[in-house]
């Protein structure tokens, strides 16, 4: 009964786990909200909107306005209250690198990245925003997937999201996604090679997952625009009667065999396209087809002859319960799904920029803000039940005990003396303890925080104030440090050298803000920081300290 009083208030105060996925195509725009309760997925909503045509170009944005209303009339015919959304990004402007590095001690893990970000990003990393994923590790070493994207490919997305009042949280990759889909919905098992294809509208997607793991991914220029006008050209229709007979409709006019004929040359030219860039694989645990091409006739079959496996339509609503009615393609929701999903489970690429990534409110505030007058009643209530319940059964134990336990403070009436009188002492000690701490303060900690915050500076990194605050209660000493540097990336990498110091707590990203200076391109920065004025605070000493206390007690206690 406690643990289920525990999971109400813990839900009370947090809620159930929510993510919204939103998959912006060339033709549609779909979104997915999916909630987790009790270690199952719901898709609680979702919504589509198709595009007026030349909206979005290869996924760049070529009527603003326009866009931004579709997007405003997708919120309000899906009834979203929540507004915080996940995306992807996707095409020559993103850099995907798999890499394997032996492995760093902690406090090099940055700068190692950093190393192979020049390496393997064929840009300059003022010019993109990173992120990077720990995968396997392998005897010593570990394989780490690096990822980048241009600015310009991120930034005015950023800028119509916010416009139509949506709250960008999360920029993610194609792969990560499908793989979290279609684990999620047991197609990718923890052993064995599958290759997942999405087709799309414009492209096909392909993601190889070998036990468990990314392996590789490519994009093909191929998609269900390819066989529409390839119909049109042989047949002669329009594209609206193309897109009919692909999904199998007869059309009035229409030779069927040609048609078939020309959807099956088309998807043949599709695979030859993909098997070309597939690695040398010399077994299929499986092959998941999903995307809404998924609805062009005899895929299914024509895919399974080519590969001599059986190949799945991959439904990514499969294990997923629905608190409303399922879409009528769910497969044209795997990556607006598969978002949410890779959010949830934190397996997610994030390449938001920094000063874009927003601090999650403190829940317990909000409901101790809004919630107290209603929650806290019931709280009480609920507190007071328990202890009811529990009186009945320790009264009469209480009274069994009662009579034990004076018999036997009767006994340890000598050995209370004894402890009172060496309390006593450890007192008198720990006040001289207290006085030869205040007396000790060094004079040099100043030195000692300039010295250090010149040891961690970053390449292109200078500083252009330090301001002291007050000391707290612990003799931690409050800095406001401002700086200026080239990127994001170095203001992330000298944050983390900060917090490995053994001299500093506390680290906190007050601000950034990207400035020019001489026709280059800076980011200024404002971090704040407590500085442990005296060494003998830090707890490596806290612990020599008390190791020394215990030995003095037991001085104490040989003497006695």
């Amino acid at each position: 009964m406690k643990n289920k009083i525990f999971q109400y208030l813990k839900k009370s105060l947090t809620g159930e786990p929510y993510a919204i996925g939103l998959d912006i195509g060339t033709r549609y725009i779909k979104i997915a909200q999916i909630k987790k309760k009790a270690g199952k997925y719901i898709l609680e909503k979702y919504g589509v909107v198709k595009l007026l045509p030349e909206i979005i170009v290869d996924r760049e944005i070529m009527d603003r306005e326009v866009l931004v209303e579709s997007f405003k009339n997708l919120i309000k015919e899906t009834g979203l209250d929540k507004k915080s959304v996940s995306i992807i990004v996707s095409g020559k402007n993103v850099i995907i690198k798999k890499v394997t590095i032996k492995s760093p001690k902690p406090r090099e893990i940055n700068d190692t990245i950093q190393k192979l970000a020049i390496e393997n990003i064929p840009f300059n990393l003022k010019e993109v925003i990173m992120d990077s994923k720990r995968l396997q590790d392998k005897q010593g070493q570990f394989e780490l997937l690096l990822t980048a994207v241009k600015n310009e490919s991120v930034y005015p997305w950023i800028d119509v999201l916010k416009e139509s009042g949506l709250n960008p949280v999360n920029i993610d990759i194609a792969p990560i996604v499908l793989q979290a889909i279609y684990k999620a919905n047991d197609y990718v098992k923890k052993e064995g090679t599958y290759l997942i294809i999405n087709v799309g509208f414009e492209h096909t997607l392909i993601t190889i997952v070998k036990d468990n793991f990314y392996l590789m991914d490519d994009e093909i220029p191929l998609g269900v625009r390819s066989f529409v006008e390839e119909l049109q050209r042989v047949c002669g229709i329009r594209a609206e009667e193309a897109s009919r007979v692909l999904r199998g409709e007869k059309i009035e006019n229409v030779n069927e065999e040609l048609a078939s004929n020309t959807i099956n040359s088309t998807a043949k030219r599709l695979l030859n396209r993909i098997e070309r860039v597939l690695p040398e694989i010399s077994e299929w645990n499986g092959i998941i087809i999903g995307g809404g091409g998924t609805t062009i006739k005899e895929i299914k079959e024509v895919f399974t002859e080519h590969f001599k496996i059986e190949c799945e339509i991959g439904n990514p609503l499969k294990t997923i319960e629905c608190a409303t009615t399922p879409p009528e393609v769910p497969t044209a929701f795997d990556i607006a799904i598969g978002l949410a999903i890779s959010k949830l489970e934190k397996v997610n690429i994030n390449l938001l920029p920094l000063e874009e990534r927003a601090v999650e409110k403190n829940k317990l505030k909000d409901f101790l803000r809004t919630g107290f007058l209603i929650y806290i009643p019931l709280v009480a209530v609920l507190i007071l039940g328990l202890i009811g319940l529990g009186l009945s059964r320790k009264e009469a134990l209480i009274k069994k005990n009662i009579a034990a336990k004076e018999t036997e403070l009767k006994e340890l009436a000598p050995k209370v003396a004894e402890v009172q009188a060496l309390m006593q002492k450890e007192k008198a000690i720990a006040d001289k303890i207290t006085i030869i701490k205040k007396l000790s303060n060094p004079k040099y900690a100043r030195i000692k925080f300039f010295d250090e915050i010149n040891r961690l500076l970053p390449e292109y990194t200078w500083l252009s104030a330090i301001t002291e605050d007050n000391v707290d209660s612990l003799g931690y000493i409050g800095f406001l440090i401002h700086g200026v540097t080239t990127s994001n990336f170095a203001v992330s990498n000298f944050m983390q050298k900060l917090e490995t110091s053994q001299y500093f707590t506390d680290v906190k990203l007050s601000y950034t803000q990207r400035n020019e200076i001489a026709g280059t391109e800076t980011t200024e920065f404002e971090v704040k920081v407590k500085f442990v004025e005296d060494k003998t605070k830090s707890p490596a000493k806290k612990e020599s300290d008390k190791e020394k206390n215990n030995m003095e007690k037991t001085d104490i206690k040989e003497d006695k």
